[in-house]
Parts: structure tokens; sequence; C-alpha cells
């Protein structure tokens, strides 16, 4: 009895211990009784969803899921990402080449940006196609469009970030358009960039829109789409009445749910799958100064792209902002333009086949833009050749970023943060790009004594208010506060402000200086060799000459280039006269490209006795003796002709070769109505005129733009002159150019009338004999015909002369050089023309490869031809060269320059 009267009691204990919730449970129970979860929870997943569950409706939830991915990945990049121009790319680079699945990581949230927005695509037809705005759905719609324009913009600062080439022309084109809003666009730019350029704080800020700003603007505006979701309830298929809904329904799960986790996990298969055998590649880091590079925005931005090189100069607002502004109104007023009660498609056609066009306009505009860079043969080898180098720098070993050396970085070692402060400026407004790393000088001046000619205050009003010659050349105005600016002035003052006059260093023990040439006007002794104190201040003249970017004109040493030689400056004018050319060039200088110096006394003394030491003997008076066997005569001193510039010193006679019996005369009487073409061959006297004429040809740089021995360059040729101007009309155009000659580049020549009696007899010498009716054979017992003579007309100009046609060499079939030129009607050798004829080499290097200028040539040529364009309807004001040029210029003349530039 004991037995079974213990068997039939039940046990209180173990009862309890069967009836007790596991700890899951009750930390369940524990938190739903603080928080009502348990209910939010039914809620959500009993959700009705008339008609039942569908594949359609994933789209919502696969966004949700793919947005959480992002955040996650994200959060990883960002442990490793630095914000900064000096450490961005390096910081990047670091993830992809050096961390553990980094590249996987990296690969994975740029897919995920594109998958995206893909998704997000097609959830909007999905609502479209099925009427899911109707009814009481207005606000959800609203809020779903919004989102859409964050997610936009979370993929536009997020592809910024890596600062790459890419990323970096990207970013600039991105901005660009943001400035073409009206009124407020420049500010709005300004706002973006956090100044005039791309830059640290541009960096800066992109980091805070993408990783804090949007993602909480896109986290408050899921929460309200979900909350006005869950009010207006699922819409249900396009049969269902989108007010009384009327077919049966079905709880959201576990059907629905399992189709969209279905959904996402196929999704993230393809996302993992891309980036693991597919990573995204990342190219070298940015180069401001790189005018090479084409820009190329990713895919969902390439209509956009397109679609602005239709618009040109002040049409551009209207094609950037305010079309696309119309647009995406309708599309968030969609629910009040189409309030009828009918959500099928097909009776819908006016909605929907707007949608639907403005989709088909997209993907075409997408699809022209790739076919417009691969028939572009330039453009196509432009950007493989990019993809090219992204490639190889992608497989590249990682190379940490290094500080560069305190002889290099001074500010980056300084004790005081006012310069540190100013450096970080100059880098943030890409001032490197042009004045080089830490202000050395690269296409722009270098700075590293800047403050020795311009004191705080002048230098402060420069930067804020470049003159017309900076802007010319890129300069653009600095829109700092004052302390910024005061900052920036300390940094370039740290740079190296000692006055390079006061401060050369001696020369070293048994060093040579070059001897400073005798000033011959003035009577100034010459400086005795090895004189430590005239080899300093000569030293120190040189560091000027170069600091000031002198030789980007008159060449290295003063001996020539675009501008003049300077070797003979100081035989022509004294000191005094030349300090106060330097300081006040004249009009025709200034037209040449010389800028005032604003030296102090000591620099200019030193950069004066510098250039006097490049040789003082004058050229004319001073011509080397004739050689062994020759019984010429140098000619008689010539007198110095004080209206002549620097930009047009005229060199002396060239003595005749070993062995000549010609004789150089003393005084060339001038003579207007003489031909020297029809001097006799092997005279004496026309043969010394002529190489007299030479000398003086090439001492004033005529070569620069004629093109050696006058065979034409970015000037037009010189072979035929005279056969169209007889000497006297040729040396009024000399002295007293036309107005076009003049807008071309050319000055006048102020020489003597023997000089000028011997330029032209050098220029009849090319080729100035008239073509007879009939010309001589080309080939022995093959008579051909010569052109007519051509009729001189008094209207035209050097700079349009036209080649007369040339006979054929023996067995030649070919069309001679003119009869090539007349019959080509290519847009590029119209283009050629017109770039030579503008000048634009003296600035943009030969065909635009680069000089004082950035690089232009290679580029697209829609993109040169909108850039002309906007300079031409004068809505880029900051080059008012550029601006006068474009002025002059049509459309056809705009677009065969471009298609030039675009061919080299």
């Amino acid at each position: 009895m004991n037995g079974e009267g213990t068997s039939s009691v039940p046990d209180a204990n173990s009862e309890k211990s069967q009836n007790k919730p596991s700890l899951p449970g009750r930390l369940w129970k524990w938190i739903d009784r603080r928080t009502g979860a348990d209910k939010v929870l039914r809620n959500s997943l009993d959700e009705p969803v008339p008609g039942g569950a569908r594949f359609a409706y994933v789209f919502g939830s696969g966004l949700l899921f793919i947005f959480l991915s992002q955040i996650i990945t994200g959060l990883c990049l960002a442990l490793y990402y630095v914000p900064s121009p000096l450490n961005a790319h390096s910081s990047v680079a670091y993830i992809v080449k050096e961390v553990a699945a980094g590249s996987f990581l990296r690969s994975l949230h740029s897919y995920g940006s594109t998958a995206m927005l893909v998704v997000l695509l097609l959830h909007f037809l999905q609502t479209l196609l099925y009427g899911s705005y109707k009814g009481k759905r207005e606000l959800l719609w609203i809020a779903g469009c919004a989102l859409a324009l964050l997610v936009l913009g979370m993929a536009f600062t997020g592809y910024f970030l890596s600062w790459d080439q890419s990323a970096y022309a990207a970013g600039g084109v991105g901005t660009d358009i943001v400035g073409e809003v009206p009124f407020i666009g420049n500010r709005l730019r300004l706002l973006l960039q956090g100044g005039a350029m791309l830059g640290a704080l541009t960096l800066s800020r992109f980091y805070v829109l993408h990783v804090l700003i949007i993602p909480g603007l896109i986290f408050s505006g899921i929460a309200i789409h979900i909350f006005l979701f869950r009010k207006a309830g699922a819409a249900g298929p396009v049969s269902e009445d989108p007010i009384k809904p009327k077919l049966p329904t079905e709880a959201f799960y576990p059907k629905q749910v399992l189709i969209d986790m279905t959904f996402v996990l196929a999704v993230m298969g393809v996302l993992g799958m891309l980036a693991h055998f597919v990573p995204v590649m990342l190219g070298s880091e940015a180069d401001p100064a790189n005018t090479r590079f084409i820009p190329r925005p990713e895919w969902y931005f390439l209509p956009m792209f397109q679609w602005l090189k239709y618009w040109k100069g002040w049409s551009t607002v209207i094609g950037a902002f305010i079309i696309p502004a119309i647009l995406i109104g309708l599309v968030f007023l969609l629910p009040f333009m189409d309030r009828g009660l009918e959500r099928r498609p097909w009776r819908r056609p006016i909605p929907v086949g707007g949608v639907l066009i403005i989709l088909v306009g997209l993907l075409w505009l997408g699809m022209t833009s790739r076919l417009d860079d691969s028939r572009d043969a330039t453009v196509a080898a432009q950007l493989a050749e990019q993809d090219q180098q992204e490639h190889a720098y992608f497989y590249s070993a990682f190379k940490p970023y290094s500080t560069p050396s305190p002889s290099v970085a001074v500010a980056s070692t300084s004790e005081d943060p006012t310069v540190a402060q100013g450096k970080g400026i100059f880098d943030s407004h890409g001032c490197s790009g042009c004045h080089g790393e830490s202000g050395g000088g690269a296409i722009g001046p270098s700075l590293k004594h800047i403050t020795a000619q311009y004191p705080p205050a002048q230098l402060t009003a420069l930067l804020k208010a470049p003159r017309a010659n900076m802007t010319a050349a890129g300069m653009v105005p600095l829109t700092l506060d004052s302390g910024q600016m005061t900052a920036l002035v300390s940094y370039l003052g740290s740079l190296g402000g000692t006055s390079a006059a006061s401060a050369a260093a001696p020369p070293a023990s048994g060093s040579t200086s070059p001897e400073p040439g005798p000033d011959v006007a003035a009577g100034k002794p010459k400086a005795k060799a090895g004189s430590s104190s005239g080899d300093a201040t000569v030293a120190a003249g040189k560091a000027i000459f170069d600091s000031n970017r002198c030789s980007g004109c008159h060449g290295q040493s003063g001996a020539g280039g675009v501008g003049p030689s300077l070797t003979h400056i100081t035989t022509q004018y004294p000191p005094a006269q030349l300090t106060a050319l330097l300081k006040t060039p004249r009009a025709n200088m200034k037209a040449a490209g010389m800028v005032p110096l604003t030296l102090n006394p000591a620099d200019m003394k030193a950069l004066v006795s510098y250039l006097a030491s490049l040789g003082g003997i004058s050229a004319a008076s001073a011509a080397a003796a004739p050689a062994s066997g020759s019984s010429s005569e140098a000619p008689a001193k010539a007198k110095p002709d004080e209206k002549a510039d620097p930009s047009k010193a005229a060199s002396a006679t060239i003595p005749p070769t070993s062995g000549s019996s010609s004789t150089v005369p003393t005084k060339a009487e001038p003579d207007a109505t003489a031909e020297p073409s029809k001097a006799k061959a092997g005279s004496s006297s026309g043969g010394a005129t002529v190489a007299a004429g030479k000398a003086i040809f090439d001492s004033n740089r005529c070569s620069g733009c004629h093109g050696q021995s006058g065979t034409g360059g970015v000037g037009p040729p010189l072979t035929h002159i005279t056969t169209q101007y007889p000497p006297a009309q040729l040396t009024a155009l000399l002295k007293a150019p036309r107005a076009n000659m003049k807008a071309a580049g050319m000055v006048p020549l102020t020489l003597s009338a023997a000089d000028m009696t011997a330029l032209v007899s050098y220029l009849a010498s090319l080729g100035g004999t008239a073509v007879a009716p009939v010309a001589a054979s080309p080939a022995s017992g093959s008579p051909s015909p010569a052109p007519a003579k051509a009729e001189p007309d008094a209207k035209a100009e050097p700079s349009k002369v036209a080649s007369v046609a040339v006979p054929p060499a023996s067995g030649s079939s070919s069309p001679a050089p003119a009869e090539r030129d007349a019959t080509t009607g290519s847009s590029r050798l119209n283009g050629e023309a017109i770039f030579k004829a503008h000048k634009c080499d003296s600035c943009h290097g030969t065909n635009g490869a680069g000089g004082t200028a950035p690089r232009i040539a290679g580029q697209n040529s829609s993109y040169l031809a909108n850039q002309l364009m906007r300079f031409r309807a004068g809505d880029r004001t900051s080059d008012s060269e550029m601006a006068s040029i474009a002025k002059q210029l049509d459309r056809q003349q705009i677009r065969a320059a471009a298609a030039f530039l675009a061919s080299q």
C-alpha cells in the first residue's frame, strides 16, 4: 500500500518543473511586458494580404534587407577608412590589398549599391503598374519617392570617397551639375565642395553625408513609409478595389515571408559571387592636374551625363535643372493626377505610357553614350588605357602613404599651428595641382619666394582678386575668411620668404660662376671672374628668373622659346631702361604675355645682373670674324633703336662660311621698291643681305610662329609671301600689322631701314619668285603647265596667305601641299587651323599637349565643344581671354577645333 500510495500522489515539484518556461521564453516575456513587442510582431506577421502571397510583392522587403547589408558592410569599411585627401586613397588601397577579405567586402558594398538601385526601380514599376498608389496612399507614394532620391544621393556620395581618378572626376562633374541650379546653384556648389575646388573639405562633407546624414534620413523615411503602409494596408492585385478590398486575404506569415527570404537570399548570393569573381577595381590616386583623364560616371548617372551634352551655354540650366525638376515633380504628384479607381495598367495609358517613355529615353541615352565612346577612336583608346591603368594599379603591391621629408613639407613639421592650418587650406583647395607639392612649381609658378615679392597685404589682395593674366592661366579667386587667409599667407611665407637677392649663398670654393657681360651703353665695368659678390648677385638673379617662370617663355637660361631670346638684351637696354621695362612692359610686350614684375630693388638688380651675364655683346656690331680665307668685311656698329623692345631685339648679320668671297656692306641703303628676290645668284651683296635677314628673323623668334625657315607652324608659312606682297607693302605690314594679324599675335617690328630691307630680302629668298604662266618641267622631258599666277590681293594679310602650288617632284603624281589643303574638307584640318590662328598653343602647348594652361588634347570632342560654348555664351567668365576667343568662333568652328583636339 505504501508503494501504491506513494505512486498515486502527484509530485508538486515535478509538475512545477514541467510547466516552468525556458530561459529564452522567460526573457521574451520580460521584454514583452515592458515593450509590447509580442503584439507588434504578431500584427506585422499577421498582416492581411488581399489575394494571397505573390512574388510581385518581394521588392519592398528586398530593399530593406539590402539596405541593412549596406549598413553592415559600410561599418566594416569605416573601421579602416580615413576621410582626408592624404590618406583616403591609401586607406582604401589598404582595405583592398592588405585586409583579409577586404576586396570582397568593398566589392559587396559597391555591388550592393547597384542592386539597391535595380530593386528600387523594379519596386517603382511594380507599384506603378499595379496602381498601388491609389486610394488613401498618396503620402505613402511621396515617402517612397523621397526615399528613392536619398538612395541616389547615397550612391553619388559613396562613389566619391575612394578618391581615385575616376571618383575625383565624377565628383567634379556632379558638383558642376549642382552649380547649374538657378539663383542658388553657385552657393550650393560652394557648400558641397567647401570651397572653389574639390579638396579636403569636399571629401569630409561627402563622408558626413554618406555615413551620417543620408543614412539617418533613410532610416527615418523607412519608418514613416512602413507606418503609412500599415495604416493604408496592402493594395493587393490590380483587380482589387483600392478603397474597399473584397478579395479574400492571407496572412503575411509564413508564405509571403518565405517568398521574400528566398528573393533576398538569391540577391545576396548573386552579389557574393560578383564580389568574389569580379572584384570592383580601384584606380590610382586622384591627380587634379591630370587633364588627360576622360571622366565617365557610373551606369545609373550615364543617361544624365549624355543628356547634358545636348544643352549648350545658357540652355544648360534648362537641361540640367528645369526639365529634370519638372519630371521629378510629376512623379511625386502622380497620385493626385491619376485619381480614378481603375488599377489595370492597360486602362491607364497616360500615366503608364508616360513613365515607360521616360524609362526608354533613359535607356537610349545610356546606350548612346556608350556607342559614342566606342565610335570615337581617340576616346575609346583613352578609356581603354584608363581601364588598363586601373587594372594594373589594383593588382600591384600595396604602397603605404609616406609623409614628405622635412625639406619638402615645411608646414608639416612646423610648430606654428597657423602655418599648419595654411598648409591644410593649400592642399584642400587643390593649389598643388598647379603650383606643385609644397608650392615648388609645376604647371603654375613656384611660390618658394612669393612673400619676398609681395607683402602680406598685397598677396592677400591678389589671392582674393587675381589679375587678368593670373585668371587667364587658371587662377580662381579664393573665398576665405580672414583667419583662413592669414593662415594661408603664413604658410606661403614659410616656403621661403627671404629676398632672393639678399639671401643668395656665395659660391663654393673654386666654383666658377658665369661672367656677367659688359653693359656697353652704361659703361658698366665687367665683374671680375670669381668675384664672390658678383657671382652671388648673378646666382640670386637666376633664382628670381626661375621662380618667376621666365623660362616658360624665354627658354632655359634665356636662350629663347615662345618669347624672344634674352642673351644680348643688355646691349640694347641699359640697366635703368631694362629695369623700367621689366616693371612696366610696353603694350606689345603685354600682348605677347609679358607681365609686370613687382620686385624689391635688390631682387630687380640681381635679375638685371643675371640677364647681363647671359651675353652682352651686340650681335649686330660684333658678328664673328669670317673664317680663314674669307674676305668679307664686318658691318659697322648698328645704332641702338630706342623704340625697340626686348621682345623684338634684332641680331646682326651672320658671316659667310669659310671660303666665301662675299662682302657684307657697312650700311645697306633702304630700297622700298627693289625686289630682293631678283638679286643675282651668287652676288656677294645679295647673299650677305639674305644672311643678315635670316639672323634678324631668328633673333626676333619669328620661327616660333612661322616655323623654321618660314615653312609654317603656329602662324602661316612665308615661303611665297613676296608673290602676294611687294617689298614696299610687306615692309609696311611688318611695321604696322593689321588688326587680325595683331589678334593672331603679330607685333610691330621696330627695325632700322637696313635691317628691314635685309629681313624682306630673306623672306623673298624663301620662295618669292612669282609663278610664271608656264613652269619649268618637273622632270626631264616632261613638260608640266604651272598654275596661273595668283593676283595679289591688297586686302589679304600674311596670316591668310594661300600657298602657291609647287610642281611635283619627278615621277610624283601626288598633288602639291597647297592642292591637298584646298581639297581637304575635314573638320580636323579646319580645327587645326583655328587652333593655330588663335595662338591657343601659346598657353595649351603644341596641339593642346599642355603648357602654362592644362592639357586639352585627347579629350572628348563633345565635352570640349560644350566647354567652348559655355565660354562663348559668357557663363564661364573666370577666363576673359578664353571668352574673347570663343566669342569669335561660330558653332561649326568650335566643333572643328574640338574634333582636332580630340584626335591628338
